[in-house]
């Protein structure tokens, strides 16, 4: 994938990576700590792997143990070097399993990953393979070799770019010419540049597996290695040298190549070569049979690479399972549950989090799912068992506890439970991971809380925690170092269960951390003689507290209480493993003031000819835990529209699309563990403007002077084909002008073109959008608009052939996948689009494009004195998922309004918006159909 490739982004992937600055600095958090030697790892007998034979190709299809061998797989470019969790490091041992399980229950066999495309220049990046070309770094290697190891023992198998086309966080071709003084096309000519790449390969195929003991090109584990990610400049002579070197160092693994698009052709030439790799934004099944049919045909064996995952369908999945030319389909991309709670965060819009947190991810999961389901025969990999959440935070603040969890590979759901002593009680649940901290509005002093995760027919629970007193908890697994403020002689080895923070035998091991007023501590050991605890108001005059010892379920428990100060030390010398440190924090007692006094702010009381759902806003009140808004039609608050509860932020931006003409009543009220203090006023309102009464003109086609005139109004997308604009006679419903779009759908197949409005237009209160229209049959045909700093999709489907009038209701619009989360608000749109998909070429005619006018309501008593109550919104999110229990886990506000739902009162519409996700760096596109 292009990581850099970007049309109007939202950010700038390379503003991850701020340079040697914050390498240097990240490296003194690497995972392995750089003073740790290469060998604390565990010894190779504590792994076992269930991959024991090597995949082989034969003709243009792959076997296993003399059956054929078809690929389920997912990219997880980041498992050697990381970008997604706050700067580039090495990822935690917990990220990579979790991913890795998380593969195992998607149905996936084969991982590709880029984390041997690990280079840089001048030690911009010391935490790359090789930061300066020739200089290699094996610290570097502990997150892949654990990759390597742990896939194995959950049987996966692996596919390894060995350099990459783009010049991303971890390095590309570029880092074996730039040192050089060659340009990036002398990478395949050039023999010092060659000699230099050669020698990296040979480095890198060549090592020995410091876990496992086993030499990477002995280890059935890699299924291959690919020349590189995207390569666009490759030549036959150059793939051939390749091929045969990496033959001779790895003769039972396969070579894999490919370009940006399609079929390279010099990788279909290569007599050597094993699979060509092919990659699609989006695919459909014509184009992947025809790529599939044409690399069989050259008797090598065709994958998939990389595909969009919003293109995971049934409709497109089950007949490439099929086609017995598709050997694989490889989804981009799959991040796991994150260290402290939620989901490890990605913004390209391909991201995939199981199993899914909206109604279209949960359709992208189940069709992933399906497709290694039909392919797998005998070759199935068993998923792990589910294992146990973990409460990572208990976070006590004006009262009230909010509680943080890290998920667990497999689970479909979780119940977040609290308990005084006498049963448990749900206090959120079923929710997604992605609803991790959740806010006990009840939150006693001295509450116990735990999790459970439910995964299909299987259940787990976490380790319970107890809010001693008043107090926060922080539990840190020890998975990572990255809590501690402080350690010595404290490494972290490889385990299948992650990482264990283990001691160096005969010398003094210690951890160290800090938090606001300790008072207790608690540690999983696997030994707890000779261990000491100790607390300091400085961290350097040490109070050294006495300790007992239990077992709980089989393992030891050294305890601490009575401790005083900031700072807590934990110390040992005896080589022990610790895997788990809860440390309990804040205040023993006291009571807690109400909130203060704050004032509602917008929309301000009295404000009329409101065109569009506001958000909500009102100044911050000192000591609020959160707030609670509510919205009525009535002076009294009765039979609210909405109430929200739990939100965090002094902003909320409801999911409703208010009536038109209508006068409406507002209140927030500021809580914590002490109390409530309600808003200044108490309640606001405001009044909704009427309808539009005749249809706003959004292009007509009749102010253009010429095609130029055309052409620069309506600019292609950069990232798609290329188009023809100009004017032609309209056969519309009347006389004039029409535009008329020739296109080529080119290597990405799809095709758009983009106004961007010379003022921002106002659409509220339009029901949908109409045009005449006359498109080629076999192209989908996807209308799109930005409104409010949102983007927003339908296809139009067409019911016959030739000049037609086409109608879109605003209902029907959702955002689309690689746009981020909104509510639908038509008051400020700044461009709009049309988009076509598919593959060849064709023509679109367009004219008289403008909004549709509401039905006028039936006339209504305009005082009733005792108003019926409105239906309540429908929920976005399917039943399970965050949504569902956002009242008691609160929402950040505008932002993070995760229940939206949208409610056309007295019109009868329901305008859903669908597809929450990022939105990715790739051009804007039509998502289309499967085929």
């Amino acid at each position: 994938m292009n990581h850099s490739l970007s049309a109007a982004p939202r950010f700038s992937r390379s503003k991850r990576m701020t340079g040697a600055a914050v390498t240097t600095a990240l490296a003194a958090t690497m995972l392995v700590a750089a003073s740790a030697p290469a060998s604390a790892v565990a010894a190779p007998q504590d792994w076992s792997t269930l991959n024991t034979e090597f995949v082989a190709r034969d003709g243009s299809s792959l076997t296993l143990g003399g059956t054929d061998f078809r690929m389920s797989g997912a990219n997880a470019y980041w498992l050697g070097l990381d970008e997604n969790v706050g700067g580039v490091d090495y990822p935690t041992l917990f990220r990579i399993k979790d991913a890795l399980d998380t593969a195992s229950h998607l149905g996936v066999t084969v991982v590709r990953s880029h984390m041997m495309t690990s280079t840089g220049q001048d030690n911009e990046n010391p935490l790359a393979i090789m930061p300066s070309l020739g200089e290699y770094n094996e610290e570097a290697f502990a997150t892949i070799d654990f990759a390597i190891a742990y896939a194995g023992s959950v049987g996966i198998r692996l596919l390894l770019p060995l350099t990459d086309e783009w010049q991303y966080y971890h390095g590309g071709h570029r880092d074996f010419t730039t040192p050089l003084g060659l340009a990036s096309a002398d990478f395949y000519t050039d023999p010092t540049a060659i000699a230099a790449f050669d020698e990296y390969i040979e480095y890198v195929v060549g090592r020995t597996n410091a876990i496992t003991g086993v030499r990477y090109v002995d280890d059935p584990t890699i299924l291959a290695w690919e020349l590189g990610n995207e390569l666009e400049g490759m030549t036959l002579d150059w793939i051939n040298a390749r091929v045969a070197l990496i033959g001779s160092l790895a003769p039972d693994q396969l070579v894999a190549a490919g370009g940006r698009f399609g079929v390279s052709q010099p990788a279909l030439l290569a007599p050597g070569l094993d699979i060509v790799d092919a990659h699609y934004y989006p695919p459909t099944i014509d184009r992947v049979s025809a790529d599939a049919a044409l690399v069989v045909a050259a008797r090598k064996v065709y994958l998939a690479g990389e595909y969009g995952s919003p293109a995971a369908t049934t409709a497109l999945l089950e007949p490439l399972a099929a086609n017995t030319d598709v050997s694989g389909m490889f989804f981009w991309s799959l991040f796991p549950n994150n260290d402290r709670g939620g989901f490890v965060p990605h913004d390209d819009g391909f991201t995939v989090h199981y199993p899914g947190e909206t109604t279209q991810s949960r359709a992208e999961v189940d069709a992933i799912v399906g497709y290694g389901d039909a392919i797998a025969g005998s070759n199935a990999v068993p998923s792990p068992a589910l294992g146990a959440p973990l409460v990572t935070v208990v976070d006590r603040e004006n009262g009230i506890n909010r509680i943080s969890w890290r998920g667990t590979a497999g689970a479909d759901s979780y119940t977040v439970q609290s308990s005084g002593g006498a049963g448990w009680t749900d206090v959120a649940g079923p929710v997604s991971a992605g609803a991790s901290p959740v806010t006990d509005f009840v939150s006693a002093p001295g509450t116990t809380y735990r999790v459970l995760a439910v995964g299909g027919a299987t259940e787990s629970v976490s380790d319970p925690v107890t809010a001693t007193g008043r107090s926060s908890v922080l539990v840190d697994p020890l998975q990572s170092l990255l809590l501690t403020t402080g350690h010595s002689n404290v490494t972290l080895e490889a385990d299948p269960s992650g990482a264990l923070a283990t001691g160096v035998a005969g010398q003094t091991s210690r951890l160290s951390w800090q938090r606001s007023g300790i008072t207790r501590a608690e540690f999983l050991v696997a030994d707890a003689d000779g261990m000491s605890v100790a607390s300091s108001a400085d961290g350097l005059t040490w109070v050294e507290s006495s300790t007992t010892t239990t077992t709980r379920d089989g393992r030891h428990v050294l305890l601490a209480e009575g401790l005083s100060g900031d700072h807590l030390r934990l110390e040992w010398a005896t080589g022990t493993t610790v895997s788990r440190a809860t440390i309990s924090s804040g205040t023993a007692g006291g009571t807690v003031a109400v909130p203060g006094a704050f004032a509602l702010a917008l929309p301000a009381d009295g404000t009329t000819g409101v065109r569009s759902t506001p958000v909500f806003s009102w100044t911050a009140a000192d000591a609020t835990a959160f707030y609670r808004f509510t919205l009525s039609l009535h002076p009294d608050l009765s039979e609210p529209l909405i109430t929200r509860t739990g939100i965090t932020a002094t902003e909320f931006a409801p999911g409703l699309t208010l009536a038109p003409g209508t006068v409406h009543h507002w209140s927030v009220e500021a809580l914590n563990g002490g109390g409530s203090m309600a808003s200044t006023p108490q309640a606001a309102q405001f009044s909704t403007a009427d309808l539009p009464t005749a249809p706003l003109v959004i292009d007509d086609f009749e102010g253009y002077s010429d095609d130029q005139g055309l052409t620069d109004a309506y600019v292609p997308n950069s990232g798609g084909g290329a188009v023809v604009s100009t004017l032609v006679e309209s056969s519309g419903a009347a006389d004039g002008t029409a535009a008329r779009f020739d296109y080529d759908l080119g290597g990405e197949g799809y095709a758009g073109i983009v106004r961007t409005l010379a003022q921002s237009q106002d659409w509220w209160g339009y029901t949908g959008l109409t045009f005449w229209v006359d498109a080629d049959a076999g192209h989908t045909l996807s209308v799109q608009f930005a409104a409010s700093g949102a983007f927003w999709e339908a296809n139009a489907v067409l019911p016959t052939s030739g000049w037609q009038q086409v109608e879109l209701d605003f209902a029907d619009f959702a955002t689309p996948p690689w746009a981020g989360q909104a509510i639908l608000n038509l008051s400020s749109v700044t461009e709009h689009a049309f988009y076509l998909g598919g593959a060849g070429s064709g023509t679109l005619v367009v004219d008289d494009l403008q909004t549709v006018l509401a039905a006028v309501p039936a006339p209504t008593d305009p005082a009733p004195t005792d108003p019926a109550p409105l239906e309540p919104a429908v929920p976005l999110a399917p039943s399970g998922s965050g949504a569902d229990s956002l009242a008691a886990t609160g929402t950040t506000g505008a932002g993070g309004a995760l229940t939206a739902s949208v409610l056309l009162m007295l019109l009868g519409l329901l305008a859903v918006c669908a597809g929450l996700r990022t939105r990715h760096p790739r051009p804007r596109r039509v998502t289309g159909t499967a085929s």
